[in-house]
């Protein structure tokens, strides 16, 4: 089981990242960890399905 976890993920480039990640098929879970600051908006992630 592979796991990553992201910080910033809520931003424009985080979730960009986040997506790539993935796509890419080599993780078996993304943890996104975001201070939410300015520039973290929860919309940038919303229409991920979250998966337990």
């Amino acid at each position: 089981m592979k796991n990553i976890l992201a910080t910033g993920g809520l931003g424009f480039i985080g979730s960009n990242f986040i997506r790539l990640l993935l796509k890419s098929g080599n993780f078996d879970q993304v943890i996104n960890f975001d201070k939410l600051t300015y520039a973290g908006n929860p919309e940038n992630l919303q229409n991920l399905e979250k998966e337990n």
